[in-house]
């Protein structure tokens, strides 16, 4: 279980990424045992492995992409389940809920994506645009909405956010298995011709370890703050947010949004439903 962060000083802080300071927040992610990992990699013709697992230099890897896209989602389900409580915690009035719902990261969402609006996501895509030199954000039938809280960690079509996601290296070792699956053919109950492939595995209680990095300034903005762009607020979720102080601000982001989901990440990569992903997350610091 990730703790959450009494002060920032318990967080590693570089000066400088570039020309502005950032903070780390270290994880270390373990399989589970009775479980393994399986992140897919590009076959190799020199082998007759089907399904690798993801590396580097010979070493299984978490890749950025699939860490944050789980961590994203689970963004994203805590907003919509917490969605009370961050009200409280940001004074927004009952009638400015919509600003916390998050957004589907397409402007043209799938059907099965489009059955999300009646589950707590907003219909509106994050995105800025800009329109005879006038800066456009998101509205629905209520108001403007602005970017959803998601993109403000995560990002929205031409904008950074304030999050930054590093791969996630093994410690050292051979920590991967081979595994060799068959389809069985449904009248001779025996293995269907060519059925057989053999991939990889990453074995339990493998460890990786990386960074995720919290860029204290986006758009002139500092963590915690509403951004501005070209006078425009777009962050209207944090537009009335009475916190005057800036430490509490961000610390309020991070125990209220950022840990709680980053605990809620059980699973990662594929062949779930063969009881592969199973993972724990620990906050190194």
């Amino acid at each position: 279980m990730t703790t959450y962060i009494q002060s920032l000083t318990q967080m590693p802080k570089l000066e400088k990424m570039g020309n502005q300071g950032i903070f780390v927040l270290p994880l270390k992610i373990e399989v589970e045992e009775g479980s393994f990992l399986h992140l897919g990699g590009t076959p190799s013709p020199l082998t007759e492995k089907k399904q690798p697992v993801f590396s580097v230099d010979g070493q299984p890897v978490i890749p950025a992409s699939s860490f944050k896209g789980a961590f994203r989602q689970q963004v994203e389900w805590h907003l919509i389940e917490k969605k009370d409580s961050l009200a409280k915690k940001l004074n927004l009035a009952n009638d400015a809920m919509d600003l916390l719902k998050p957004s589907i990261p397409s402007p043209r969402p799938s059907k099965a994506e489009q059955d999300l609006f009646s589950k707590g996501y907003r219909r509106e895509n994050s995105e800025i645009k800009v329109e005879d030199d006038r800066i456009i954000i998101p509205k629905n039938n209520r108001g403007l909405i602005g970017l959803c809280p998601v993109s403000y960690f995560f990002g929205a079509t031409g904008l950074e956010g304030f999050l930054r996601i590093d791969n996630f290296f093994s410690v050292p070792g051979e920590l991967r298995i081979d595994q060799t699956r068959i389809r069985i053919d449904r009248q001779s109950k025996t293995a269907a011709p060519g059925a057989i492939v053999t991939g990889e595995l990453v074995k339990p209680g493998s460890v990786f370890t990386g960074n995720i990095t919290i860029m204290e300034q986006r758009q002139s903005a500092t963590f915690g703050q509403c951004r501005e762009i070209g006078g425009v607020k777009v962050d209207l979720w944090l537009a009335n947010w009475a916190e005057p102080n800036e430490v509490e601000r961000q610390l309020v982001l991070l125990n209220e949004i950022v840990i709680p989901s980053l605990n809620n990440i059980k699973i990662l990569g594929g062949q779930k439903s063969l009881g592969g992903g199973k993972v724990k997350i620990e906050l190194n610091i």
